[in-house]
């Protein structure tokens, strides 16, 4: 029980001064070899504090996400119209052969921008609506605060209790934290509404949703960029394939890398499945191919 706790604050010491990433990447490496030394030492620097309107890190996972659609989805189009060329080559015969790659651009390029543009609006409306219900919740719990301060103060004693304090340590965290009513209503906001949005990050949604349509559109043409030469074949498939692979498996890696997960385990889901959503953008090709003909 935290009211039982008798672990002493470790002595102060001068400390290194970092970026808050820095002080967290350190404190992951320790924990996942086991270095106890290591974990204090990174818990011991200083998080040097700087405001900053969404940095890069921020948007990490948006680019890998939106990457990993991009690429899966343009890659079903290639995979697609090769199906339906081998599909009309098996009935007609080489003399009507269809060009593949000028397909392939085609459609391809016509699908990602399409595609690109609805995730990365999707992407606004969401991280929007986000925004503006954690902003109208906010106001309620400020009016509240205002209002009814001692009944919003049982709430959070309550909410502490059940993560395992006593009352009495209870109270005391919700007076000392109620003292200043802005880091009252934050605290609120989290534990017991489960929200922790950036409200002074404005342009927050409009840059999720760049980063989405620019992720998606950048990795998407990979599978494209063999084609551009206009060659067809079974060998350019396979470079397209090959191409395809690597990049599913990179991005799945990085994935399982930002999400704490094995990464040779994430990569090779993830080639699983653009591996099986290749085969059946490919599979349905040529079937409904063979039947149109």
């Amino acid at each position: 029980m935290p009211a039982e706790s008798t672990v002493p604050f470790p002595e102060a010491e001068p400390k290194n001064t970092q970026t808050k990433d820095e002080k967290m990447s350190k404190a992951r490496d320790a924990y996942k070899t086991g270095d106890v030394e290591a974990s204090k030492q990174a818990h011991a620097v200083t998080v040097h504090s700087e405001k900053h309107s969404g940095s890069a890190s921020d948007y990490v996972k948006s680019v890998v996400f939106g990457g990993l659609d991009g690429i899966t989805t343009t890659f079903a189009v290639v995979a697609a119209a090769q199906g339906a060329s081998d599909g009309f080559e098996d009935n007609c015969g080489d003399g009507n052969h269809m060009t593949v790659a000028k397909t392939v651009l085609i459609l391809g390029f016509a699908n990602l921008f399409a595609d690109g543009f609805s995730m990365g609006f999707g992407e606004f409306l969401s991280s929007r609506a986000e925004m503006d219900h954690a902003k109208g919740e906010r106001k309620r719990e400020e009016w509240e605060v205002e209002n009814a301060e001692d009944m919003e103060k049982q709430e959070m004693v309550d909410l502490y209790k059940e993560k395992g304090f006593s009352e009495e340590d209870s109270k005391e965290l919700v007076n000392i934290i109620s003292k200043d009513k802005k880091l009252f209503v934050d605290m609120m906001m989290v534990e017991e509404l489960g929200l922790n949005v950036d409200f002074d990050d404005e342009w927050g949604p409009v840059k999720s949703a760049i980063v989405m349509f620019g992720s998606f559109v950048v990795f998407g043409m990979v599978p494209l960029f063999v084609y551009l030469p206009q060659k067809d074949g079974n060998a350019v498939f396979g470079i397209a394939c090959g191409v395809t692979a690597v990049s599913l498996f990179t991005l799945g890696a990085v994935r399982g890398i930002l999400t704490a997960q094995f990464w040779l385990k994430c990569g090779l889901w993830m080639l699983l499945n653009g591996a099986l959503a290749a085969a059946i953008s490919y599979l349905v090709g040529y079937v409904v191919n063979t039947i149109v003909n």
